[in-house]
């Protein structure tokens, strides 16, 4: 059906008007108007898509209406075909610079008048196809632009997935080497401990041996050349303060292998994360100490870390996954304050509860803090502000997402009034489903 408008302030005018292109064809709906002031209107209501205007008259004249239709957007290919008695080109010049398509001359001639409404009823039907078509790209653009965001966080997670699963290799892999020597090297410390008390209780029994020779032997000068040949080596190689030492060494040396293997053992424990749906009650301090262990020789000399942890309830996580949240915020919050110029210590608070049911877990520093422009923006995938190499990898997207869609939890950041930024993380005792 092709709408058509006739505008004519002649009453007579459009009722032949009307009768002409009824007879013409049955998919032309005509509607009629006298008053030009009503023809915007009625271009809306009715869908109209050909004009069939006059040019004369009173009120508003026929370029004066072709003017306002054309400041619309949407009436671009609306097809307007100027109703004229003049014949001076001037005219039609403005009519067409206005935006006229057509024009026909009064009186009409109905061959014309066919031959000119069929053209522009093609031409409007066209511009509507291509108006669909257009509209249609847009859709199927714009549905795309949606298929390649999820296909490239998709692909972002995978990567991270893929990354975090050659860390934990690595690092099961650098425990494993290290754990071999460890266990030999404590072995022998604790045999070399066991071994240092029995030559102890050797020694004794050789000085009090010497002591008793010695006595016997007073008056023989060849043979105190002996005695003092011992004495002076036990003064020369500091032998008394070796043997107050041993027992000392062999126990810092202990406590050392004890640190080393706890190191190795954090390590592993970060090295599981590639048992995705992995889950376990874990005491989320006991993560936490894992953390800042590793964290520890990045901060010593620049940062102090504050610990304010109390008692939670075992939670039901994945221990690899919660404790790569951790240490990517705590990462973060030491490389923030080590890019200031500043002559005091920075310091990171880290702090856990309960509370309503969930567990939290809430990170400070006193760095410089987030950019308020990108604060919204810090948990999108592949947001960073960091340059190529830097931080763990794994990103507050992945963050986001362990926190909020594997545990059930909230994770939020802000910075402080007074400096720097907080992460807040909690979540719940009990899982949903």
């Amino acid at each position: 059906m092709i709408n058509i408008l006739v505008v004519d302030d002649e009453r007579l005018n459009l009722v032949v008007a009307e009768a002409y292109l009824k007879r013409m064809s049955k998919e032309y709906k005509v509607i009629l108007s006298q008053s030009p002031l009503d023809v915007e209107k009625l271009v809306v209501e009715n869908d109209i898509d050909i004009v069939l205007l006059d040019i004369i008259m009173p009120l508003m004249n026929g370029t004066e209406v072709i003017e306002q239709l054309r400041k619309n957007n949407n009436f671009n290919d609306v097809q307007i075909i100027m109703l004229t008695s003049l014949t001076d080109s001037e005219t039609f010049k403005v009519c067409f610079d206005m935006g006229a398509d057509d024009y026909l001359k009064k009186p009409i001639d109905v061959t014309e008048l066919q031959a000119r409404l069929k053209a522009a009823a093609k031409t409007r039907n066209n511009a509507k196809i291509l108006k669909k078509m257009y509209q249609r790209l847009r859709d199927q653009n714009s549905e795309l632009k949606e298929l390649n965001k999820v296909l490239k966080e998709a692909q972002f997670h995978m990567i991270q997935k893929e990354k975090l699963a050659s860390i934990g290799e690595l690092a099961a892999g650098v425990a494993h080497e290290i754990n071999n020597p460890l266990g030999y090297v404590g072995s022998n410390i604790e045999t070399m401990n066991n071994f240092a008390g029995k030559i102890k209780q050797v020694v004794g029994a050789y000085r009090k041996s010497l002591e008793g020779l010695e006595q016997l032997d007073l008056y023989h000068k060849e043979g105190q050349v002996y005695f003092t040949n011992v004495r002076e080596a036990e003064r020369k190689f500091k032998f008394d303060f070796v043997m107050d030492e041993l027992d000392s060494i062999l126990k810092d040396s202990g406590e050392g292998i004890e640190r080393i293997s706890k190191i190795v053992q954090t390590l592993k424990n970060f090295a599981r994360t590639g048992t995705e749906n992995e889950t376990a009650y874990n005491n989320i301090n006991s993560i936490i100490e894992d953390a800042l262990l590793i964290v520890k020789n990045e901060a010593k000399y620049t940062i102090d870390i504050e610990t304010h942890l109390e008692e939670v309830p075992e939670l039901e996580c994945n221990r690899g996954q919660l404790g790569q949240v951790i240490l990517n915020i705590l990462v973060n919050a030491i490389q923030a304050i080590k890019t200031q110029d500043r002559s005091e210590r920075g310091c990171i608070s880290i702090a856990s509860g309960t509370e309503k049911e969930a567990v939290f877990i809430k990170i400070s520093d006193d760095g410089p803090g987030i950019p308020e422009e990108i604060l919204g923006k810090i948990f999108d995938p592949f947001f960073t502000t960091k340059d190529v190499g830097q931080g763990t990898g794994l990103g507050l997207s992945i963050s986001h997402d362990i926190i909020v869609n594997k545990h059930n939890g909230m994770i939020t950041a802000g910075n402080r009034t007074e400096g720097g930024a907080w992460f807040n993380i909690s979540i719940p005792l009990k899982k949903e489903g």
